[in-house]
């Protein structure tokens, strides 16, 4: 079984909830249920299950084709033979709670977990409006990634409007383009190295 090559938008929408989920991460450590040195652990050992299983999907057919015939619709065509966004998410948000200060990492993950995928629901809602050719992204999914991140950092960080608004555009504009990389990486390192900005944060 192979990857589809477009989601349907119940598979979309299963996918960006499953992303959304860690959300709590942010959510945890903003309001003291997580500390950073478990905040920390647990995205180790997302990454360090990850890598386990990308390695191995590589290396045995057979896991290969037991991980297409789980997770298979939930994947985008790219990921069938690449890393997976899930992967490139769990390595974006370790590397900012490890390197990032706390505020900034904690917008940074935010970000990631729910700005990317507001920015993806919305623009798979909103089809009136005009896709770019090469990404299929839509200007209401940037504005629902600005959006989206800016509400966070305001609730989570009690940032000033004008604070929030910007780490939402740094959000928007990391998620835009196809390249270089993933977007679950863009995101997540544009809006650590923004929060550490003088007068951002």
């Amino acid at each position: 079984m192979s990857a589809p090559a477009a989601l349907t938008l119940r598979a979309e929408v299963a996918r960006k909830a499953l992303h959304a989920a860690t959300a709590a991460l942010p959510i945890a450590w903003a309001y003291g249920a997580l500390t950073a040195e478990q905040v920390r652990a647990a995205l180790s050992a997302a990454v360090a299950i990850a890598v386990i299983v990308e390695l191995l999907r590589r290396n045995a057919p057979s896991v290969q084709s037991r991980f297409l015939a789980a997770v298979g619709p939930l994947l985008r065509a790219r990921e069938e033979h690449a890393l997976t966004g899930a992967t490139w998410l769990a390595l974006g948000m370790a590397s900012v709670a490890w390197l990032a200060p706390e505020r900034a990492a904690i917008a940074a993950l935010w970000a990631a977990a729910v700005g990317d995928a507001a920015a993806a629901l919305a623009g798979r809602a909103v089809r009136a409006l005009r896709r770019r050719p090469a990404t299929g992204k839509t200007i209401a999914g940037a504005v629902a990634c600005a959006l989206a991140t800016a509400l966070g950092a305001r609730w989570l960080l009690a940032v000033t409007p004008g604070v929030a608004a910007a780490l939402g555009v740094v959000a928007a504009a990391a998620e835009w383009p196809a390249r270089p990389g993933d977007d679950n990486l863009r995101i997540t390192l544009a809006v650590a190295v923004a929060a550490t900005l003088p007068g951002l944060r």
